[in-house]
């Protein structure tokens, strides 16, 4: 069946569509907006016929064609597709439009596409000519958004020499990608970081809180990151609540269209199942997806690296147990000033917490048979108490070491072993800030540095010697200040005696300074 009266009728051959479709699976729903007479939709049929997952609309302005479309059983949904308007969307678009007007075909489709909410493909057959010559505006427009989306052009020579309908036009296949997922870059270009309102001064005493925690090099990044931080999570919050809104008042005028239009017979409405009965989006959903977009930019504000990298694994669990009480807060400059001001106030502390939480650690086990990693003084003037030696033993887990445990690299040691060594370095560096991390592997079990040696046995022990004695001395007057076990500074000034005390338990120890400045 030829119309050569119409002279845009083209039928596709097969070996063309495949050309064009170049293997590529084409699923979902489809529209073929020049289909003559179904020769597209029929190559689709046949390629994809043992899969369900495409549904083709058809679009043909020529009537007899349309009879043999709809005779066909082809869903025929426009005449005219330069005229086309639908809420529809898309996945692919497969067209031989017409060789006289291809351009506004393509450009056509190129728009359907973009003012769709979802990506979509377009596999287009042009006459080459339009390609190359590109006289008009409209095929200058068109090779602009071709470039733009990354189009891939490939031209074919005699694609209609054997055709039903023969030409010896030579062709150009397109297939254009147009993707959707910048649709969250559109919404984060427009937040209005630049001219954003704050308060100096306040800006400033959030610059004097995190002086705590970073490096004065980096605090001003550190200011820039949060004030980034606090309008993204703004822009977050108002897109959720929007959302909710719109989702709901979807509901509620759907499910009042559906009474609206309720039959007189008492049947009930076609509207009634437009949506899907599926769980409803509630108020309780909203707030706990808001709660966890608080609980997250909370994380990403307090990620003070430079602060937590020095503390051992006891002292970052306490730390991260103060900061959990932010996650009820709302996020604003002022929140952040108050709680980094708060956090600095009890720095000392939980700079202290993380000294001691190695040496109870260490001590917890000293009326067992671990006994030795301690011994006992009598403290000022109070019961027993104990200091760590300057040998100790740890158990790891109870359990024996496999022979993959012990390597000469110190990164690739067992996990629970290096813990245990990077906290005790840790502890130590808060006390001198010049104690060194790296070891050196003096056999596949055994490392050493200038303050401390170590053994892994196959038992499932760690034999740990401290080679800088007087650094244990101030490790163990830190700990003992803390628990009350040694006389106060205050004393020590006043009394003589505890002055004699302290040199006679813990040696020449210098000035004891726990460092109080984080970076």
């Amino acid at each position: 069946m030829i119309y050569t009266d119409n002279k845009d009728f083209y039928p596709t051959p097969r070996e063309l569509f495949d050309k064009l479709t170049a293997g590529e699976r084409i699923s979902g729903r489809i529209l073929e907006p020049s289909a003559g007479k179904g020769d597209i939709i029929r190559h689709i049929r046949e390629k994809y016929r043992h899969s369900n997952g495409f549904r083709i609309d058809a679009i043909e302005n020529d009537h007899r064609l349309v009879d043999a479309l709809i005779g066909a059983g082809i869903t025929v949904v426009w005449d005219d597709f330069l005229t086309y308007e639908t809420y529809k969307e898309y996945d692919f678009i497969v067209m031989n439009p017409p060789f006289s007007n291809g351009v506004d075909h393509v450009l056509k489709a190129l728009e359907l596409t973009e003012n769709q909410l979802s990506r979509c493909e377009i596999y287009a057959i042009l006459n080459k000519q339009t390609i190359d010559n590109a006289y008009s505006s409209k095929r200058q427009e068109l090779l602009q958004k071709l470039d733009r989306y990354g189009a891939e052009i490939r031209y074919i020579s005699g694609a209609f020499t054997e055709a039903e309908r023969k030409t010896d036009v030579e062709v150009a296949l397109i297939h254009v990608k147009v993707e959707k997922e910048g649709a969250g870059k559109s919404i984060y270009d427009r937040i209005p970081f630049i001219n954003a309102r704050k308060s100096e001064e306040m800006v400033a005493e959030i610059g004097s809180a995190l002086s705590t925690y970073v490096k004065p090099s980096e605090i001003q990044a550190k200011l820039n990151d949060i004030e980034r931080l606090v309008l993204e999570y703004e822009t977050a919050c108002e897109l959720a609540r929007s959302t909710f809104e719109a989702i709901r008042a979807k509901a509620s005028f759907f499910g009042y269209i559906s009474t609206v239009n309720k039959r007189v017979s008492g049947r009930t409405s076609p509207l009634y199942s437009i949506t899907p009965h599926a769980k409803e989006f509630t108020t309780a959903d909203l707030s706990e997806e808001l709660d966890r977009l608080r609980r997250g930019y909370w994380e990403l504000i307090l990620d003070t690296d430079e602060f937590r990298k020095m503390l051992t694994a006891d002292a970052i669990e306490k730390l991260n147990r103060r900061i959990e009480t932010a996650n009820e807060m709302e996020i604003n400059l002022p929140n952040i000033r108050m709680l980094l001001m708060a956090l600095g106030a009890n720095q000392r502390d939980i700079l202290i917490e993380s000294v001691v939480s190695i040496f109870q650690k260490i001590t917890d086990r000293h009326m067992t048979s671990y006994s030795s990693n301690v011994h006992y003084y009598n403290g000022w003037k109070t019961n027993s108490s104990y200091k760590i030696n300057k040998k100790i033993v740890i158990p790891i887990k109870y359990s024996h070491f496999d022979s993959w445990d012990f390597r000469d690299d110190y990164e690739r040691i067992n996990y629970d072993v290096r813990r245990w060594i990077d906290d005790i370095i840790k502890a130590l560096q808060l006390i001198d800030p010049n104690v060194s991390s790296q070891f050196t592997s003096i056999s596949r079990q055994e490392f050493e540095n200038d303050t401390l040696r170590f053994k892994m046995f196959a038992k499932g022990t760690i034999h740990v010697w401290f080679k800088d004695a007087k650094l244990l001395a101030q490790l163990n007057y830190i700990c003992g200040s803390h628990f009350g076990w040694i006389p106060s500074n205050g004393e020590q000034d006043r009394d003589p005696e505890a002055r004699e005390w302290v040199a006679r338990e813990f040696g020449d120890l210098g000035e004891v300074i726990l460092l109080q400045e984080a970076i």
